[in-house]
């Protein structure tokens, strides 16, 4: 539970530390002394959203801490253990502080150990339950009533393999739309890829081809030139095309016998004469291999014509898909490769549909699990809620609709559900938001916290001006309830209603002053005399007379007080 709260350069705060108790402690104070400010200042330690809007004027920083002491079984022991933000010998103390700064630059901690805001949120679910006003507009909407009733069952592990289930559904529908509309577009491109891989293939461009096309035609065309060519080469190697007169090969043949001569009688021509015979005979090589590509040279007219029309075709057809010619086989591969997703896409689209059939089944499955569970806590919830409102003066029948939803899988389950009433006996069930006047949202609203607060652990429960609009025998079963509730949990209740003061067992003031030419704001925790006082001023307003010091005492006494 709180056992204590230090505000420091909070709004008119200055510097505020309040002492915490279990049971119900009443917090008052005129309209606009600062009573929310000390409730937006915890929830600033449970990881409330900041505004710098908060820090007090001519502050650079404010700071909020807040000192728990957890129950012995409370789940929070055991997750400070795992985050590491706890010793094993705790003894259930737990320390939560935020700081904001003038720069933007606010910072959070659990037991001084700096953490994400969104940790600090994460555990504070988890402590505190803050009820404020705004609660008995949002009972009035049906879509806030699944949601209660989920967190009253408790069935978090159903409630997500739906959730999860509903998202993997919509994915697999949303992929099988695009397989489908890919599958409408593909007729189209297929039979345009049909058409170009029939010429293509038909005109079947091999790898090389263009390359060696081009070779053979060049050599075809200038059959002539390369004769005149390799029949000079002959003449100047060779001497004549039969080898016979005086060309290089046999001119550096003899040089060779005049050097292999000198060597008989200087041993050192030796090593030139080696080279001048090798030399001989590679240019004798080279002149064979002339000659024997002089004997292949033949004129072939119709070759060449073949070859120009070929080469044509294959360069129109590279012009058209604009690629080099030698690009054209990679270019069939690719629209090959094309055309096999495209007739892939029948059999994704069949497998997409048994996979989303399939999830479909989980789902529904998984949801028939998470109604009936449902249908258990309505009951339940009913019945306990009932219970809850007659104390509170209504003798009404309280009931929770659920309405199957139908259609696509959600993520909030096969169903809605609606909280219906009958205030009065006689009348049939109707929606809250037909029936329900103020004062009696606000006493349901306090049944549903009360059922709920049993059904979970959180340790502290904070009700901010939960009896709005109602007064007198209400007002008083509120503050009754309000005790009720806190022998279980401890209780802070902010109000404006002396019935409801009358039942705490800790009374706070919240006084607004100035001082030095400021307002400032502070807490006062009041003994008997100072209560009686304070329910007295509730009652008759700024003049308090004897009469409404007497009813002050009256309301005290029946409240178990005095």
């Amino acid at each position: 539970m709180l056992r204590q709260l230090i505000i420091e350069n909070i709004a008119l705060i200055e510097r505020l530390e309040i002492e915490f108790d279990s049971g119900l402690t009443i917090l008052t104070g005129e309209t606009g002394a600062g009573k929310s400010i000390v409730i937006d200042a915890l929830a600033l330690t449970l990881g409330a959203r900041a505004d710098n809007a908060l820090i007090r004027a001519d502050a650079e920083r404010a700071m909020v801490t807040a000192h728990f002491v957890l129950p012995q079984a409370h789940p929070a022991r055991d997750w400070l253990k795992e985050q590491a933000l706890v010793g094993d010998e705790d003894g259930g103390e737990l320390f939560l502080r935020r700081t904001l700064s003038a720069n933007g630059r606010g910072k959070a901690f659990i037991n001084e150990i700096p953490v994400p805001v969104a940790v600090l949120a994460q555990l504070g679910d988890g402590l505190v339950d803050i009820h404020g006003q705004h609660d008995h507009q949002s009972l009035l909407h049906a879509a806030t009533h699944l949601t209660i009733l989920d967190g009253f069952a408790r069935h978090d592990t159903e409630l997500a393999r739906v959730v999860e289930l509903a998202h993997a559904w919509r994915a697999r529908r949303d992929t099988l739309e695009e397989v489908r509309r890919r599958a409408r577009d593909a007729e189209q491109r297929r039979a345009y890829l049909v058409h170009q891989l029939d010429e293509l293939e038909s005109a079947a461009p091999g790898e090389g081809e263009w390359t060696r096309l081009e070779q053979r035609r060049s050599r075809l065309a200038h059959v002539v030139k390369l004769g005149e060519a390799t029949s000079a080469a002959l003449e100047l190697l060779t001497g004549d095309a039969q080898g016979e007169g005086e060309g290089a090969a046999r001119l550096i043949s003899y040089a060779a016998g005049e050097i292999e001569g000198g060597a008989r009688l200087d041993p050192a021509l030796e090593a030139l004469s080696e080279p001048l015979r090798s030399l001989q005979y590679e240019l004798e090589d080279l002149a064979d291999r002339i000659r024997h590509y002089a004997d292949a040279l033949e004129s072939d007219p119709s070759e060449l014509i073949e070859i120009e029309e070929r080469l044509s075709l294959l360069r129109n057809l590279a012009r058209k898909h604009r690629r080099t010619p030698d690009g054209l086989p990679e270019l069939v591969e690719t629209l090959r490769a094309e055309l096999d997703g495209l007739d892939r896409l029948d059999h994704d689209e069949q497998r997409l549909v048994t996979a989303l059939e399939e999830t479909r089944c989980a789902y529904d499955q998984a949801a028939r699990v998470l109604s009936a569970s449902r249908a258990k806590a309505a009951q339940k919830l009913t019945k306990e809620t009932e219970g809850h409102l007659r104390p509170l003066g209504m003798q009404a029948r309280f009931a929770v609709e659920l309405r199957p939803a139908g259609g696509e899988p959600r993520a909030t389950g096969a169903e809605d559900a609606e909280f219906q009433i009958s205030a009065n006996p006689g009348e049939p069930l109707k929606p809250l938001r037909q029936v329900a006047s103020g004062g009696e949202i606000a006493r349901i609203m306090l049944a549903l916290k009360t059922t709920l607060a049993e059904a979970v652990t959180i340790p502290t429960l904070i009700f901010d001006e939960v009896d709005v609009g109602v007064g007198g025998r209400t007002a008083a079963a509120i503050g009754a309830k309000l005790a009720e509730v806190a022998t279980r949990r401890q209780t802070l209740a902010v109000t404006h209603s002396p019935q409801v003061a009358a039942w705490g067992a800790r009374h706070f003031k919240v006084i607004k002053s100035t001082r030095q030419g400021r307002a400032r704001v502070e807490v006062r925790p009041l003994d008997d005399a100072a209560r009686v006082e304070e329910v007295a001023r509730m009652l008759a307003g700024e003049e308090i007379t004897p009469a409404a010091r007497e009813n002050a005492l009256t309301l005290l006494r029946g409240a178990g007080h005095g």
